[in-house]
Parts: C-alpha cells; structure tokens; sequence
C-alpha cells in the first residue's frame, strides 16, 4: 500500500534535501491542485511499479475528505513568498515506516 502525507508549508529550496533524509518521493505544489497532484503521484507510481488505480483513488478520496484543510492551504499559499510550497511525501508502508523509525531516532 502507498501513502500520501501532507507535511504543511515549506522552502521550495530544501525539497530536494527532505526526499534525501526522508526517503520518501516529496513533492512541492503551488499552487495545490487535484489535477497536479494526480499527475505527480501517477509518475511515482509508474516509476514504482506502485498500483496506480489504487494510489489515484487514494488520492481522490483523501482530497474529498481533507477538502477544508485544502482550502485552507490554498488560501495559506496565497499569503505566503512565493518560494514557499505545500510539501507533500508519497511512499510505500515500508518507506513510511522507515522514515518514522529514522524520526524517533534523532
């Protein structure tokens, strides 16, 4: 199963580095749309052999439940710099899991 996590707003500069100490596939968005979002998260999946389907439903489904918090971040993004971006992290359970065990390490 894969997973998609919205970390909150960040420096559009340091994503590179976040995917690297993460291990996770993070992307930044601005603006936040479901079609760029759909886009990306379908990349990942292909270059991961990840179920596609699966991840578009996910992603579909978490856009319609968290629709107030999206709002809200749209309307963040517009108040923020423009190097400033909503991060988001896409990975595998296993990626997920790695990640968290790295977290509770530091």
């Amino acid at each position: 199963m894969v997973f998609l996590h919205f970390f909150g707003f960040g420096d559009s500069l340091r994503l590179f580095e976040l995917e690297q100490q993460t291990g996770l596939w993070v992307r930044g968005f601005r603006p936040l749309q479901l079609d760029g979002l759909l886009q990306w998260s379908q990349r990942v999946a292909g270059q991961q052999h990840w179920d596609g389907d699966a991840l578009q439903h996910q992603v579909m489904r978490l856009w319609v439940e968290r629709s107030d918090q999206i709002s809200r971040w749209q309307a963040g993004l517009r108040q923020l710099p423009d190097d400033q971006v909503l991060v988001a992290g896409l990975g595998s359970q296993g990626d997920w899991s790695r990640h968290w065990e790295r977290m509770l390490r530091v």
